[in-house]
């Protein structure tokens, strides 16, 4: 078996003939126990379109090759092609699965991007209904204009470090150019010794409502950087940039995705990671909380 033949076995179906069933499958993303280790909460998660995996407590994922690394305990990816020859290579059930193209990103078709300073009125109102201060608004978004397939369009754009932007309005959310994570520093020069970390600039921007308020049943009364993901795919990106701070302060979405992130987190940084989910429970996240939406 080659490297391209393996990479097209089908790996639900191929964990499926080793034993390992999906929880629950949402989306075509397909949530496990890990094959890994031992666990009672679904940490592993396949992407059935992409046939490709991650392994939220690790921090690491690929193709079925790299799985069978990890199951076979080697770097030898001839020793792993063996492996799934041995599982996969005679039964009916696990067919070589043909590569299907992903979707194109609707952000492929976009032209004649603009960028400036918000103030849309749209926009504006679309914060107000998120109940985001709106001077905080305009601190830390801009606006984009672009044509989409012969028509105008405008959404809020919250950059990020690779020069990219998150982009959302009422109707559409998305990434322009580069996804990667943004970073705001607390002062112009040098780092604070604290990091908030949130999953979306949403929920920064609540942050920061929140914080103007005087809500310090949520905020940390302490000088503070803040990290925003931007998507938990960028978690291994997250990772390398809070080794600096003596404590991270992680405000994710209070679903399984959060809790395993903030758990990767504490798995590298232990003792310096402090989970302020519980400070909005109840709630999805830290817009909710704000908005006063209970789940």
């Amino acid at each position: 078996m080659t490297i391209a033949e393996a990479k097209q076995v089908r790996i639900v179906d191929f964990l499926a003939q080793l034993g390992h069933h999906a929880q629950y499958v949402k989306s075509e993303q397909y949530w496990y126990l890990s094959p890994l280790r031992t666990e009672c909460t679904p940490s592993f998660k396949v992407n059935d379109r992409l046939n490709e995996w991650y392994d939220f407590a690790e921090a690491t994922g690929g193709d079925l090759v790299e799985l069978c690394k990890y199951l076979c305990g080697t770097e030898s990816v001839s020793e792993a092609l063996a492996y799934i020859e041995r599982n996969a290579g005679g039964t009916s059930l696990l067919k070589i699965r043909m590569p299907t193209a992903p979707p194109r990103p609707i952000e492929a078709d976009m032209k004649d991007l603009i960028v400036i300073p918000l103030r849309h009125h749209a926009l504006l109102s679309y914060l107000h209904s998120r109940m985001i201060d709106a001077d905080i608004g305009r601190m830390f978004c801009r606006e984009v204009h672009y044509e989409l397939r012969q028509r105008r369009y405008f959404a809020l754009a919250f950059g990020n470090i690779s020069g990219g932007y998150e982009v959302r309005n009422a109707y559409y959310k998305g990434c322009i150019k580069k996804k990667d994570i943004s970073l705001i520093g607390h002062l112009r020069n040098g780092i604070q010794n604290r990091v908030c970390v949130f999953e979306g600039f949403m929920d920064f921007l609540s942050y920061l409502t929140l914080k103007q308020a005087g809500d310090d049943a949520i905020c940390i009364d302490a000088p503070c950087d803040f990290l925003v993901m931007n998507s938990v795919s960028n978690l291994n990106k997250t990772l390398e940039h809070l080794q600096r701070y003596a404590h991270i302060h992680c405000y994710l979405d209070n679903d399984l995705a959060g809790q395993k992130t903030v758990e990767t987190i504490a798995g590298m940084y232990d003792r310096h990671v402090s989970d302020e989910a519980g400070r909005y429970a109840g709630y999805k996240d830290l817009n909710d909380y704000l908005r006063g939406k209970k789940r």
